[in-house]
């Protein structure tokens, strides 16, 4: 007859917590980003691409050229808590075990549209954030 120490049950039984994140697009297009890297009237172009990289649209009208950059983030987190025991004796063996668990997910949105002038200059440029 074999019994199995206490490490089993902790083995077994036990908490465990499963944290998962994926991101998707620029993770250097934020608000604050924005707010320091650029300064309507100073940053060009060739500044903004060096920033930001390539934007996802770029649109020009009567001489006024339009970047976009969307970005969308996406978090989730799982959390799994577990309980169970090992089981002990010639024939008799097992696992108890249960679980309960919870799942959040939010996503984030960024949009920063820039305006440049006819010098490749930003003129203006607006951003959104948005949580869900």
């Amino acid at each position: 007859m074999s019994r199995r120490p206490l490490t089993d049950l902790v083995i077994y039984g036990g908490l465990a917590i499963l944290v998962g994140c994926a991101s998707t697009g620029r993770s250097d297009v934020t608000p604050g980003a924005a707010k320091k890297h650029i300064k309507p009237g100073v940053t060009t172009m060739a500044e903004v691409v060096e920033i930001f990289g390539s934007p996802n649209v770029l649109a020009r009208q009567d001489g006024v050229e339009t970047w976009v950059y969307d970005k969308v983030s996406s978090r989730q987190t799982t959390a799994i808590f577990g309980i169970g025991a090992g089981g002990a004796g010639d024939s008799a063996g097992g696992l108890i075990g249960g679980g309960l668990g919870t799942t959040s997910r939010s996503e984030t949105t960024v949009m920063l549209i820039i305006y440049f002038d006819e010098n490749d200059v930003v003129s203006d440029y607006k951003i959104t954030q948005t949580k869900f």
